[in-house]
């Protein structure tokens, strides 16, 4: 590392080389892990401790030593600074290829959520700090456990890594939540409120199995989708098995124990507010499909990854305007689902991408406007009545290795690696538009581009300067300052040493609340879902007016009230459209019924005349 004009270490970059030799570095080092060949000597699994999740860290890198020491791999594992991240390090015989050791690492990422593996991508150029190496803020690498011993004679064998890679791929949390299932045995508990299956699993998981932390999530998940109160998942953290992460804490030196009952009740409603921010964004997704053609998900992995690469490498392009920031929110819009849906070609309503983006339906189609224009997407078929619009990436921006070949072979990779690969591109996807979709972040907040700093810190273990937040969204460092001093003025990131970071409290909807604007996106959502309901209102009026009089149904006064809701899944039967003097159809009045609550049977006892 290279210390700063004031003598201190700010940036984590190591951009000068220090010779093997009899003295140290006088700064902190790393190393390679991979030789010129890109074969990796030694592998590093390096799990970062946010500051709202530190034992998210401790309890994923317990998890992965445990597996580990099931397929008798020797390993190291060292606190890699008082901040509390863990490093686990193996040396395998004779190296691992770069290829083994991708499919390793995507594939414990997929497990395990605090784990940074990019430098396991990189054979060129992925390095870490070595045990009993000193940190940057004084403090050093210690062993916990294991000897270094295990690294000197490099005895990790390849096959029991191989071995290791298909038990995380055959044991991966899916895509999907109600695909994933508990992470180790589970009893006979019940939850005293309705679950979906897969929430009744993991609530049952005893003791939270191998994975406390995120077992604990995947509760806090299910109760989030099955509506439970604030009230509801407390009662859980007391009595479920699955909940035993907000009733005991990880000592980092692999046992627990019991959490004060401030620090369970503050951690539990964090926790709360994240899932029930991931369960109001997946409420309008497509329902979840069994994929058929591994090709296609292989080609749409492949474009997903190439797009992710461009963003990052020209973020001048997505930052510098507003129109820009929200071109790239519909865009990851309509790259998440791609990926949710396992499907190239897409449908997808304006409104529907507008509150999965957190903007406007005008802004929305103004963006996809410009994305058709510029090339990154193009329609398949335009809507067509109750139909959506159909979209899908535009392939030009990848490049498969096989473009040279005249006939292309038609070889995914293999099954369990798409899928860890699937599982780790849609999480980080969610986060991105789940974090900086937030009434906060709208144009009547602090903006989109604060919601993008504010989602990117997500990721960062270390603060984030002025100027590494221009060149990240890149834009101006006037415009950085601006985002950041609105974040901070709000308490949503803080101080820490030359940066910011996220704060551990989430504080955006008391931000929200003092600016007025709270509601914001869910009075959108309603608005949104009453305009769909006049159109397929409308809609049923033109097929009965197209009809012959014999076919047609008949039909009741829209003041007629419906006693019950009818869930069949045969087609809804609609009350008369209602109609002005001239006998068009009165589309105002209309909305005014469907505002009003009378096309619903649940709030017949509370409304009153429309006037």
């Amino acid at each position: 590392m290279v210390r700063e004009a004031d003598g201190q270490l700010h940036a984590n970059e190591y951009p000068h080389l220090h010779r093997l030799n009899p003295h140290t570095p006088t700064t902190p080092w790393c190393m390679r892990l991979a030789d010129e060949h890109g074969t990796f000597r030694l592998l590093c699994f390096d799990f970062d401790a946010k500051a709202d999740e530190p034992e998210t860290a401790q309890d994923d890198c317990d998890a992965l030593s445990t597996l580990l020491a099931t397929h008798n791999v020797p390993h190291l594992i060292c606190e890699s600074s008082t901040s509390g991240g863990r490093h686990i390090w193996i040396a395998p015989r004779g190296g691992l290829s770069a290829i083994a050791t991708a499919a390793l690492a995507t594939a414990a990422r997929a497990h395990y959520r605090s784990l940074d593996h990019g430098m396991l991508l990189n054979a060129r150029e992925g390095a870490a700090r070595p045990p009993l190496s000193p940190h940057r803020n004084g403090s050093h690498s210690t062993v916990l456990r294991g000897t270094i011993d295990s690294l000197l004679d490099a005895n990790a064998e390849p096959a029991a890594l191989a071995a290791v890679t298909v038990a995380l791929e055959n044991a991966a949390p899916r895509a999907h939540t109600e695909q994933s299932g508990p992470s180790g045995p589970t009893n006979n508990h019940r939850p005293h409120r309705k679950l979906t299956s897969w929430g009744e699993a993991h609530m049952a998981t005893v003791r939270g199995g191998s994975n406390p932390s995120w077992t604990g999530f995947m509760c806090l998940l299910a109760a989030a989708t099955a509506g439970w109160s604030t009230r509801d998942i407390e009662h859980a953290a007391r009595t479920a098995p699955g909940m035993e992460h907000y009733r005991t804490k990880n000592t980092g030196r692999g046992a627990r124990r019991p959490r004060a009952a401030h620090e369970a009740a503050e951690r539990l409603n964090r926790q709360w507010a994240k899932a029930q921010d991931i369960a109001t964004f997946r409420q309008g997704l497509p329902p979840t499909t069994r994929i058929q053609d591994l090709s296609q998900l292989d080609s749409i992995i492949t474009t997903t990854e190439a797009l992710l690469q461009r963003l990052h490498a020209s973020p001048g392009r997505w930052g510098r305007t507003e129109a820009a920031v929200s071109q790239r929110s519909v865009l990851l819009a309509l790259t998440y689902l791609s990926m949710h849906t396992g499907k190239e070609i897409i449908g997808a309503s304006i409104r529907d991408l507008a509150l999965l983006a957190g903007i406007g339906r005008t802004t929305a189609n103004t963006a996809l406007k410009a994305l058709t224009t510029d090339g990154w997407i193009e329609t398949i078929r335009t809507a067509d009545g109750p139909n959506a619009r159909e979209f899908r990436l535009t392939p030009d921006f990848s490049t498969p290795s096989d473009k040279d070949r005249s006939q292309p072979f038609k070889n995914p990779r293999p099954p369990g690696q798409l899928f860890s690969n699937r599982t780790v591109i849609l999480s980080k996807l969610t986060h991105l538009l789940t974090d900086g979709r937030h009434d906060v972040f709208t144009r009547a907040g602090h903006g989109h581009t604060a919601g993008r700093i504010y989602a990117e810190l997500r990721d960062r273990p270390d603060p984030i300067t002025v100027d590494g937040a221009a060149e990240l969204l890149g834009v101006d460092r006037r415009t950085a300052t601006t985002a950041l001093s609105r974040l901070r003025h709000s308490r949503l990131v803080i101080k820490r040493g030359g940066g910011w970071i996220r704060s551990v409290r989430d504080l955006r909807d008391a931000a929200a609340r003092k600016l007025g604007i709270l509601g914001t996106l869910a009075a959108r959502a309603r608005r949104y879902s009453e305009e769909r309901e006049v159109w397929a209102w409308w809609l049923a009026e033109y097929d009965t007016m197209t009809s012959s009089p014999r076919e047609r149904p008949k039909r009741p006064h829209v003041s007629a009230r419906p006693i019950f809701r009818d869930t069949g899944s045969g087609e809804r039967n609609w009350p008369r459209y209602p109609r002005s003097a001239d006998g068009r159809g009165n589309h105002r009045e209309a909305r005014e019924y469907v505002n009003a609550g009378y096309l619903n049977p649940d709030s017949r006892w509370q409304l009153g005349d429309v006037a």
